[in-house]
């Protein structure tokens, strides 16, 4: 059968791009081709955006949240009725596991069906500031918002963005990651044929980031933009940004320490650690790359984990054994190779290092899961985001030693502690310079817990009620009593 091609979704229809050009979308674990999306210019995103801007004032939508309630009800029983078609494609056009696919489409229907109750809660305050006056502080929507996603997640991270962003009633621009636009079009199909959603309200354009995603983020129409992915394209997103004062959220890269003390139960903590760094490969922006140990029980984690890595199954996502799947591109294994080179000549290579060869891996992107152990702290390995199967092990003897390798970083994304020393746990995790801290567990997220990063992690928050409170602005309505 021939590939799929995926159009533009703009003003509630499916269109070429201008340029007539496409390009192709792979399957990292065999390199065929799944599919093909539209490679767009600046034209293209112009007039979603114009679209876009149009519908949010010619509908209902920003003022009627029953609407929008019912839209995002109808959504969740779609996308929970083709959950497996869904994941099969993200699983194909992603890499990661079925398991994680399915796990993630089923977050994504709590997500969707949680907003659909808040889109009726979009509550303001009233005050009585002075003798003669009352006061209603109401909150509105921005108008447009712009939505530019990475590909690790790219149906969480897309939506996590635009449907709160839709709750708060604004209309949304979208611009998913070219390598995995083919799952997130098919999303975008299923949200059309919904037909709960007025025309123009919900845009998609594919093609270059540079390009769609810098229109995007300077344009005097759009009211915020919302970026998830590396911290340099999201500085230059905030400097556009700011050429017309729009809100930016930015969620960025993370070095996530998860911090083992002695009396830590490494029954679970040791299989939670593997997960926590190697999920998805590893390409996860709050993935525990850091493994921080007591001295006391190094040597035993590091063995329980390298044990734990050459035991797990690398392969092909689709396939249902599978534990951990390729990295998402060629050029996203060659730049975890050279870092893995770098630990070589600088720390201790416990396990791993290559990358994976034989008939079920030649025509696919895998590299073994890989451990190091004594990197001194100023190491790249330690200090920058690899995202890849890469995990640094690093001693500690004391609580505030531990503390202080663990914010050691530029990046404050999340953070854990094993413990069963409940006042040690408050105490760390409190000292942590990150926006989410688990203790005894690890990448525990909930629709109705805010998400966000402390330093150069990024900027705002996601999910929760503060997710849809970012997409807002207050307004400031004042009666004088006394001339009334």
């Amino acid at each position: 059968m021939a590939a799929k091609t995926y159009l533009n979704y703009i003003d509630g229809d499916w269109t070429p791009s201008s340029t007539g050009e496409t390009f192709d979308l792979i399957n990292p674990a065999t390199c065929e081709i799944i599919a093909s999306a539209q490679h767009s210019d600046p034209a293209d995103m112009s007039w979603a955006i114009d679209c876009a801007e149009r519908a949010f004032w010619s509908t209902s939508w920003r003022n009627n949240p029953g609407l929008r309630r019912d839209a995002f009800l109808k959504l969740a029983g779609c996308v929970s009725h083709n959950l497996n078609l869904l994941a099969d494609l993200n699983t194909a056009n992603n890499g990661k596991t079925l398991n994680d696919s399915r796990t993630e489409l089923m977050k994504l229907v709590d997500l969707i069906s949680y907003y659909a109750g808040l889109t009726m809660n979009v509550f303001g305050r009233a005050i009585e500031p002075a003798q003669d006056a009352f006061s209603v502080l109401i909150r509105e929507p921005l108008g447009v918002v712009g939505v530019i996603s990475p590909w690790n997640f790219p149906l969480t991270l897309m939506l996590r963005a635009a449907i709160p962003a839709l709750a708060a009633g604004n209309a949304v621009v979208l611009k998913p990651a070219s390598l995995t636009a083919a799952i997130s079009m098919e999303f975008v199909e299923l949200l059309s044929e919904t037909g709960a959603f007025p025309k123009g309200m919900v845009n998609a354009v594919t093609g270059p980031g540079q390009t769609l995603g810098e229109l995007l983020a300077k344009s005097e129409k759009v009211g915020m933009i919302s970026f998830t992915g590396d911290n340099s394209t999201g500085r230059r997103v905030a400097e556009l940004g700011a050429v017309t004062m729009k809100k930016v959220a930015l969620e960025l890269g993370g070095k996530s320490p998860n911090i083992l003390f002695a009396d830590a139960d490494l029954n679970k903590a040791l299989p939670t650690a593997v997960k926590a760094a190697f999920s998805n490969c590893g390409q996860v922006c709050m993935a525990a790359r850091r493994l921080v140990v007591q001295d006391t029980i190094f040597d035993r984690v590091v063995e329980g984990m390298k044990t734990a890595l050459e035991s797990l199954i690398v392969g092909d996502g689709r396939d249902e054994r599978t534990q951990m799947g390729p990295l998402i591109s060629r050029k996203q294994m060659e730049t975890v190779l050279e870092y893995i080179e770098l630990g070589k000549q600088e720390g201790n290579l416990i396990t791993g290092g290559y990358r994976l060869q034989g008939p079920e891996y030649d025509r696919g992107f895998f590299v073994a899961p890989t451990l190091f152990t004594d990197l001194e702290n100023d190491s790249r390995l330690v200090q920058e985001e690899i995202f890849g199967p890469v995990l640094i092990a690093q001693k500690f003897h004391t609580e505030e030693e531990a503390i202080e390798i663990a914010n050691g970083t530029r990046y404050g994304l999340a953070a854990a502690v094993w413990t069963l020393d409940v006042n040690r746990a408050i105490r760390v995790a409190k000292a942590m310079q990150a926006g989410t801290v688990w203790v005894n567990s690890y990448r525990k997220t909930y629709c109705q817990a805010e998400f966000g990063g402390y330093k150069e992690s990024g900027a705002g928050r996601t999910t929760g009620i503060e997710g849809m409170l970012e997409c807002t602005q207050l307004k400031h309505i004042n009666f004088d009593l006394a001339a009334m």
